[in-house]
This record gives structure tokens, C-alpha cells and sequence, in this order.
């Protein structure tokens, strides 16, 4: 684990680096540590979430990169540690583009020191549903072909965002995107998981993670116009593209998670 100065971890722990720690990495400080395990006292399930809806990206990227996508677009990315798209993707496809984007500078300048050094891979500090922000971004146009298929990823990234914004925020990219392009998200939800309804309402140390759940019925309009990828709206670490998987509702996970392909 890191130690630092303190004008290096800031008076208040960062989203990305307890989630990098949750994940078994070691991009995170003490003030994220503490928080974390704060957190895992009251709600226990908090780490497996982080690494379920890893896993849920780890099998999106793996099935792409084997179909032969090579431009992946993460969104609300965090820190690219423990199975990162760039990593995930090398293994099946030659120089894989990537590019992360988060809205939290410290988090994209973190980011980029961690990736300074990879080819093909870029960090843009950006808010992702600013459709046209992120698109226009120097990584995207110097990286990213629009005009073939790319992948973008918004995993555990819309449950902060109302409705409309959420939306918006896939149709937008939808129409960017060339035909074939792919749409991956995961997202909570209370259903079959009591103790994620009552998190959200828990605050520690003054931070409140509180997102906002959903379900299928609640998010199908989001994907208008696209087709269903495998077994659909199914439990996020369970997804497959093979298959039937189980819901959310049967295996309690709190997490649904959706592949869909721009027609």
C-alpha cells in the first residue's frame, strides 16, 4: 500500500482509490483505506459490488477484444488498475486504443502517471455525460476512429445521474457511434438485496455513496434502438454472451448488467 504526504491524500478520501483498494490494488492511501474499511463495517457487500461490476467489465472487454474490437472507450474509468480495459483487451487483440475518461482532475492526473508509459492508451478528464465533450477530447480524436466500431463502458457510472441525464447520456452516444459499436453497463439495484437499499441512506465520515437503483423496466428506455447482446438484463458479474444467465432478482447480487449493439 502507498504512503504519502499529506498535501498527496487530500482531507477526503477518493472515489477511484477506494475502489482500486476494494479491488485488491494498490493505487490508494491511508484516508482511502480507512474510509474503506469504515464502509466494509457497516455494509460488507460494498467490496464484492466493486469487484462484481469488475468482473461484469472484464468479461464485456475479453468477449469484444475476441470479436476484434480494438477501441474501447471507458467512462467514469477511475483508475485503470486490477484487469484494466487495456490489459484485458492486449490479451486477444494486437495494440488495442483505449481511452479512460473521469471527471475528477486529481483522478485523471493519477490516472495518466499510471498509464504514461503504455502505447495506444490515453486518460481525458471529462464529464461522460457531456457526450460531445467526450468525443471532442484530444485522446478520442487522436486515438478513436468513429467511424468504425468502438466499445464504451459505463460501468458503475449512471446511478448518479437522474433519469433524463442517464438517458440522454446512452442515446447521445448511440447516435455517435458507428453501426456495431457496443454499449456495456452495469448498474445497482435493491432488488433481492435489502442491504443496498439501506446503504444508500448511510453516510460515513461525512461521504455518502447513496445511488440511485434500478431495474430493467426502469432503464429500457435508455436503449432504444439497440439490440441486445447474449442473455440480455441479467446479474452483472453472471453475464455471459453465450447464454442464459440468472437476474439480479434470483442471485442477489444487486447489480444488473446490459450489452447492447448500435444496429
Amino acid at each position: 500500500m502507498r504512503e504519502e504526504p499529506p498535501e498527496l491524500a487530500g482531507p477526503t478520501p477518493s472515489r477511484a482509490r477506494i475502489y482500486d483498494y476494494f479491488l485488491g490494488g494498490t493505487e490508494n492511501y491511508a484516508i482511502d483505506r480507512e474510509f474503506a474499511e469504515e464502509a466494509d463495517r457497516v455494509f460488507p457487500a460494498m467490496r464484492q459490488l466493486c469487484r462484481d461490476h469488475r468482473r461484469f467489465s472484464r468479461a464485456v472487454v475479453r468477449h469484444l477484444a475476441d470479436s476484434g474490437f480494438d477501441q474501447f472507450l471507458e467512462l467514469g474509468s477511475g483508475l485503470p488498475t486490477v484487469d484494466h480495459v487495456h490489459a484485458v483487451a492486449a490479451r486477444s487483440v494486437a495494440d488495442p486504443r483505449v481511452v479512460y475518461v473521469d471527471r475528477v482532475p486529481e483522478t485523471v492526473e493519477h490516472a495518466a502517471r499510471l498509464v504514461a508509459d503504455e502505447p495506444g492508451v490515453a486518460v481525458e478528464c471529462a464529464d461522460a455525460t457531456d457526450v460531445a465533450a467526450v468525443l471532442a477530447s484530444p485522446g478520442v480524436t487522436a486515438l478513436i476512429d468513429l467511424d468504425r466500431p468502438v466499445a464504451v463502458l459505463a460501468v458503475a457510472l449512471l446511478h448518479s445521474s437522474t433519469d433524463d441525464v442517464a438517458r440522454a447520456t446512452v442515446q447521445g452516444y448511440r447516435r455517435a457511434l458507428a453501426p456495431g459499436s457496443v454499449i456495456a453497463l452495469s448498474h445497482p439495484t435493491g432488488l433481492a438485496h435489502p442491504g443496498l437499499r439501506a446503504w444508500c441512506d448511510i453516510r460515513h465520515s461525512g461521504y455518502s455513496y447513496a445511488p440511485l437503483l434500478r431495474d430493467p423496466d426502469d432503464m429500457a428506455s435508455w436503449f432504444e434502438g439497440m439490440e441486445l447482446i447474449g442473455p440480455g438484463w441479467v446479474s452483472a458479474p453472471e453475464w455471459t454472451p453465450d447464454g442464459p444467465a440468472p437476474g439480479a432478482e434470483v442471485t442477489g447480487s444487486g447489480l444488473w448488467g446490459v450489452v447492447a449493439r448500435v444496429p
